[in-house]
């Protein structure tokens, strides 16, 4: 995971919102009503999609994807709506995260705290292509971070297997290129841009190499 900037929410969105919000609320706040069945959500799909440049806001794959409620529409209707609200998540993630929200919440992809940011929270074993919590956090911190490893499943046997088949593509990449191209060929691996730039950072830097942000 990494720190993603959505910019602005898109034209039209607070119109939907000031339309459709009241009914989530009513049902899942007030327990009226059945539970609603629009989905204006995916009208936005291509914002999203583009905030994150075509990226899983949890794993870092590219994919088509669906836009996430990072916090739940059950379990927050009143923020069914809101542009802070929406993720861009691979079918996979989505479906493993779905309504789960625990004490403490997870680790916001989009957070504006440097404090609150994914990099603070967790680092990369580029043998294992585990990402796994910084050992330095506090108790709760370090929780957070694991409990979101957990439920997501980061750590699943096909992330690992498509981190580590990333880095070797990578790694035969620098060592077919001369060192005149190296500069633009880790500057485009590490951009954020990039798939599984996260653990490349990671795997660069063990290489010695440097690039900019």
């Amino acid at each position: 995971m990494h720190t993603v900037d959505r910019g602005p929410e898109p034209s039209g969105l607070g119109s939907v919102r000031r339309k459709y919000t009241p009914r989530w609320v009513r049902h899942y706040r007030d327990g009226h009503g059945t539970k609603p069945s629009d989905s204006k959500w995916r009208d936005f799909h291509e914002n999203v999609s583009n905030a994150f440049s075509s990226l899983c806001g949890y794993c870092e794959e590219i994919c088509k994807g669906e836009v996430d409620h990072f916090r739940p529409k059950s379990k927050f209707p009143e923020r069914v709506y809101e542009w802070d609200n929406w993720v861009l998540a691979c079918h996979t993630c989505n479906r493993k995260k779905n309504q789960h929200w625990p004490s403490g919440g997870y680790v916001d992809p989009c957070a504006k705290s440097q404090r609150a940011r994914p990099e603070s929270y967790f680092h990369f074993d580029t043998k294992t292509g585990e990402i796994l919590p910084k050992s330095e956090l506090a108790p709760g911190r370090w929780r957070k971070a694991d409990r979101m490893i957990a439920d997501i499943g980061l750590n699943a046997y096909h992330h690992l297997k498509q981190r580590a088949q990333w880095l070797r593509l990578v790694s035969e990449a620098l060592n077919a290129v001369n060192d005149a191209d190296n500069e633009e060929l880790i500057e485009f691996v590490a951009s954020r841009g990039t798939e599984l730039s996260s653990i490349a950072r990671a795997w660069i830097q063990q290489q010695g190499y440097s690039y900019g942000d």
